[in-house]
């Protein structure tokens, strides 16, 4: 079942993570992601009140840490980014996004059947083919420095969420999310850029982030009710749910690696919703 809240999981965050592509291509990157903090925060209060979830201090310092790794993650991501190409950046991020709580699962659970492992290694290697892109340039060994610390800060905050406890449902999701906008909105100031965009950006930057909140929940809630290596596993196919996007919607080129990522990631999934 964990793998059904990851599928969820990655249809709400690849589509909201669509949507506030556009908006931060409109209106600044540091502001869109201010909204999609500041906007998910409510999103996620509605889901603990609606959960009937308890605060609970421990897990509180536990929301508010991986606050931090997702800003951390961030910006060690557009950092690669700022520094060599796509190409050199996205790949290995993701890569070790997904392996490091699925080798962190499989330590302390144990290996589970071989339908499992083989919808895990798809997984991974569907991951590596969406996003993987054909141009490399810029600082390749930046590049690729910042990508694995990436990678790392999004591995490490999969696994700081499975230690939440399901009692206290959502509430360390609402920390999260106010821990992360105060860093960004900080940064915004240290630079003198207004925190918020304005007008259409800041709708569509919302309604991303409300659409990306709800897939954030049903990750939460995955974990802490099921298997980690699972919905690790499903839940970063939001890549293939956002390049899809990319071809309705923007009009985007589609790889023959990435037709090949896409099938790999509806096989995974049905391997590891079965298992």
């Amino acid at each position: 079942m964990s793998a059904g809240y990851g599928v969820a999981a990655s249809l709400g965050i690849g589509i909201g993570d669509h949507l506030s592509r556009g908006a931060a291509e409109r209106g600044g990157l540091r502001q869109t992601l201010c909204v999609v903090f500041l906007v998910s925060a409510p999103v996620s209060v509605v889901g603990a009140l609606l959960l009937g979830s308890e605060w609970r201090g421990d897990d509180m310092l536990l929301g508010a840490l991986t606050g931090l790794l997702a800003v951390v993650a961030l910006v060690c991501l557009y950092l690669g980014y700022a520094s060599a190409t796509a190409g050199v950046v996205g790949p290995p991020a993701a890569v070790v996004a997904v392996l490091l709580p699925v080798a962190v699962d499989f330590a302390t659970e144990g290996m589970p059947e071989a339908r499992v492992v083989a919808g895990v290694g798809i997984g991974v290697a569907s991951v590596l083919a969406i996003s993987y892109a054909p141009l490399f340039g810029g600082n390749v060994r930046r590049g690729l420095f910042f990508s694995v610390f990436a990678g790392l800060g999004y591995g490490s905050l999969f696994i700081v969420l499975d230690q939440l406890s399901p009692e206290s449902g959502f509430w360390p999701v609402v920390v999260q999310r106010l821990v992360a906008f105060g860093c960004m909105a900080i940064a915004c100031l240290v630079v003198r850029e207004r925190i918020l965009p304005s007008g259409p950006v800041l709708r569509t930057a919302s309604l991303g982030a409300a659409v990306a909140g709800l897939g954030a929940l049903s990750f939460v809630y995955g974990v802490q009710h099921g298997d980690l290596a699972p919905i690790a596993v499903t839940g970063t196919q939001y890549a293939a749910v956002t390049v899809v996007c990319g071809i309705l919607f923007r009009g985007e080129r589609l790889w023959w690696w990435q037709v090949l990522g896409l099938c790999g990631s509806v096989t995974a999934v049905g391997l590891l919703v079965a298992g």
